[in-house]
């Protein structure tokens, strides 16, 4: 039992082969923004902020998420460029459509930096691949557009939070 002018309730014993799982836990919020940019970084920046989380943990929680999805494409490019041209192989192969048009044009850093914005990054990722982008330049751009969006989204939603209610 705890004394009444405690502040904190005393622990109990627990077996040590006891697996027990908070539901409370801090780390529930972190996670769930880490997760969510690991899919797609537009979704976990609103999220971070409904969560109530600061900025400077959003953005951090953001940009290793997507960044974690990166690499996990990136590392697995091989079989990620085989689905994708089973997909939407016969325009990329004949030098056509729109994803072509935008790669000659743009190159590998082009493509880095703006696939941020328009593409979730790891789907970014596997398209640039399927296009025949080298792993490492592609993986150095990728990681640049990530930090740059993710620092316009979250600047922008902490500025607009902040304008909306006044402080």
């Amino acid at each position: 039992m705890t004394p009444a002018n405690s502040r904190f309730p005393r622990a109990e014993p627990q077996s040590r082969y006891r697996l027990t799982f908070r539901t409370e836990s801090i780390d529930t919020p972190y996670l769930t923004v880490l997760g969510l940019a690991v899919i797609e970084l537009w979704f976990a920046v609103p999220a971070g902020f409904a969560l109530g989380l600061p900025p400077l943990a959003v953005w951090l929680c953001t940009a290793l998420g997507a960044l974690i999805g990166v690499s996990i494409v990136t590392i697995g490019g091989d079989a990620v460029r085989r689905w994708f041209m089973r997909k939407r192989g016969r325009e990329v192969l004949a030098g056509q459509g729109r994803l072509y048009r935008i790669w000659v044009r743009y190159g590998v850093i082009g493509w880095g930096l703006a696939s941020p914005a328009v593409f979730a990054a790891p789907m970014g990722t596997a398209i640039a691949l399927a296009l025949g982008a080298p792993r490492g330049r592609l993986y150095v751009s990728m990681a640049a557009g990530v930090l740059l969006w993710t620092t316009i989204v979250v600047v922008a939603a902490a500025l607009g939070i902040k304008l909306l209610l006044g402080g």
